[in-house]
């Protein structure tokens, strides 16, 4: 009898399991989810809810500056990360022209990352138009996972468009206070750069205002202003033409009216051309002369914009002012170092530059000297123009 009552209850155990079992397959052919994914699922979610909620708190920043057409200002930017870091966020803009916010936050994540300890932070990258990129890292045994996620303004109303998941394939914090990191590409990959740096620890302000002022606005993009030797009584090898393309910008605020198409050629009438460098280098025309073309009988520059055959290179460094000495004669003295995020490197290049302060608008390049380079990275980004030779050979 007992025999029979333990085998009838085995019976009902294995049914009980059969059932179990094919309800478990059941629930998993109509889709259940997946408790990994689910926990993903929740966090992007978690993530883009905190991060609209953040962007509702400055929309009055957002708004205002909206109406008075100003939102791809520093001005804004900072107010919009001052909010964010008044939120407990560390927060700097995409350029790394102002000092984060709540950069203590992001010290601590980058010591105990070289330690190889656990460690958390957030860091919120402020973009033009009033959006930013969200940096939400972890990192454990040396190694940084990274979620990142952009929020952009769409039809007044904030929405997080962006979302991705990856472990630094390598990553550097300096002592210069630089994190770098770098998403893995595989080779032959030819869509936008992996790596993003930030400086962490905050910058002395007057070299940032003399860096806005006189060094960023040119920078290390198609142009040798920074990167050659050069004075007033010896122009050396500096190119006119890139420095008549990036003064006239920095001069009227507008692009040069020459169109740019391969094989075109120009001639500037002199006082046009003149107008440009002599605004920014105490230069004579027999000076400037010697460095261009110049057509004597016609009073023209010739004027050649770059091709496809001397583009210069995307993802150039720039510039930052990291010390500076006001001199006897009137002069600033400044040391300009080129931060180069596609090599993860803070110094790719160190100069003295030297200007010269006219009054509050107006001022003049003295000098240029070289004082070190990153030895791995040296002026990779720089491609000179065509000589005669050569452009005569691709469009003569």
């Amino acid at each position: 009898m007992n025999r029979r009552r333990k085998q009838k209850r085995g019976l009902l155990i294995c049914l009980s399991l059969l059932v179990l079992c094919s309800g478990c397959e059941q629930r998993a052919q109509e889709g259940a989810e997946d408790p990994i994914q689910t926990s993903g699922e929740q966090r992007k979610q978690a993530i883009s809810e905190e991060s609209e909620r953040l962007a509702e708190g400055y929309r009055d920043i957002y708004e205002a500056a909206a109406r008075e057409e100003c939102l791809d200002t520093l001005e804004v930017q900072e107010e919009i990360i001052n909010h964010i870091g008044n939120a407990g966020y560390a927060a700097v803009d995409r350029d790394d022209q102002i000092n984060m916010v709540q950069y203590e936050q992001a010290e601590d994540f980058c010591e105990n990352a070289q330690k190889g300890q656990h460690d958390e932070v957030t860091i919120f990258s402020v973009m033009n138009e009033g959006g930013f990129v969200r940096y939400d890292m972890e990192t454990e045994g040396g190694s940084i996972d990274v979620t990142v996620s952009t929020l952009k303004w769409e039809n007044g109303e904030p929405l997080v468009y962006y979302y991705q998941e990856f472990t630094a394939h390598s990553w550097r914090y300096t002592e210069k206070g630089y994190l770098f990191l770098e998403e893995y590409h595989p080779p032959g990959y030819d869509g936008p750069p992996g790596e993003i740096g930030f400086r962490v620890k905050p910058l002395d302000e007057t070299c940032r205002e003399l860096n806005r002022r006189y060094v960023y606005p040119v920078g290390y993009e198609r142009n040798n202003l920074l990167i050659t030797d050069w004075e007033e009584q010896d122009y050396g090898k500096l190119d006119f033409y890139d420095l008549y393309e990036k003064l006239y910008y920095v001069k009227y605020g507008d692009y040069v009216p020459y169109q740019v198409y391969e094989g075109a050629e120009y001639e500037i009438p002199e006082k046009e051309f003149e107008e440009v460098i002599q605004s920014y280098f105490q230069i004579g025309r027999e000076q400037i002369a010697a460095n261009t073309v110049y057509q004597p009988d016609r009073q023209t520059y010739r004027y050649r914009p770059r091709g496809l055959h001397d583009p210069g290179k995307a993802y150039e460094p720039y510039p930052e002012v990291t010390a500076y000495e006001e001199q006897q004669d009137g002069t600033i003295r400044l040391i300009v170092e080129a931060v180069w995020e596609s090599t993860l490197t803070d110094c790719a290049v160190a100069s003295e530059l030297v200007v010269r302060p006219i009054d509050e608008a107006h001022f003049q390049y003295v000098s240029n000297r070289v004082i070190s380079w990153d030895e791995e990275t040296e002026s990779r980004w720089y491609i000179p123009r065509l000589t005669e030779e050569e452009w005569m050979g691709f469009y003569g």
